[in-house]
C-alpha cells in the first residue's frame, strides 16, 4: 500500500509541470520556501551558476529537543537522475556547511560513547555539517522540492564545553524568483 502511495505520489509531482503554461524562472536562479523537520521554518537558495549553491534554513529546531537553528551551506548538484525528461530534473546534490543553534530546556546530542542531555538554562552551540539530498526541480514550473540529511560532525556548546554530534533530516519546497 505504501510504495503504491509513493509510487503516485511521484507520478503527480513528474507529471504536473507538464501542464504548465508559464516558462518558470531559471532552475539555478534565487529560490524561498519552507522546512520541514531540523530545522522547521524558511528556507532559502541562491544558484552561483550550473550546479553550485547557497542554501540557508532558519527556524524552530524540535530534534532533539528544543532551540532555534540557522544553517548555511554549499551544495553541489552531482548527479541528475532524470537528465533526459523534458519537464524534471531529480538531482543528488552533496556539500557542507555550519550550523548555529540557541537552545533553553530539553536538549540532547550525542558524545562519542553515550547521549548527553543539557541542563535547564540557555546553551549555544556552532557546529560543522556535511549535507547529502535530492532535489526535484521542475523545469516548467516555479518550484523545487528536496529532502536532505546532514550528519553535524562537531557541536561546540557554550556555556558546557565539549565536542558533541548529530544529525539533521528536512524535507521542503522552495518557490524560484
Amino acid at each position: 500500500m505504501r510504495h503504491g502511495f509513493v509510487a503516485g505520489l511521484l507520478f503527480a509531482l513528474l507529471a504536473l509541470p507538464v501542464a504548465a503554461d508559464a516558462q518558470a524562472p531559471d532552475q539555478n536562479g534565487f529560490s524561498m520556501g519552507l522546512v520541514l523537520g531540523d530545522p522547521t521554518g524558511v528556507t532559502l537558495r541562491g544558484g552561483l551558476g550550473e550546479s553550485s549553491a547557497f542554501q540557508f534554513h532558519f527556524g524552530f529546531s524540535p530534534f532533539p529537543g528544543d532551540g532555534v537553528a540557522a544553517m548555511l551551506d554549499w551544495t553541489y548538484d552531482a548527479w541528475d537522475f532524470l537528465r533526459d525528461h523534458p519537464s524534471a530534473a531529480l538531482l543528488f546534490y552533496f556539500g557542507f556547511g555550519g550550523k548555529g543553534v540557541w537552545f533553553t530546556g530539553k536538549y540532547f546530542a550525542y558524545e562519542y560513547d553515550h547521549q548527553h542531555s543539557f541542563p535547564d538554562q540557555s546553551h549555544f552551540g556552532l557546529g560543522l555539517r556535511g549535507v547529502v539530498g535530492l532535489r526535484a526541480s521542475f523545469r516548467n514550473a516555479p518550484f523545487d522540492l528536496f529532502f536532505e540529511l546532514a550528519p553535524v560532525g562537531v557541536i561546540f556548546v557554550v556555556p558546557n564545553p565539549g565536542a558533541y554530534y548529530d544529525i539533521d533530516a528536512a524535507i521542503g519546497g522552495r518557490y524560484r524568483v
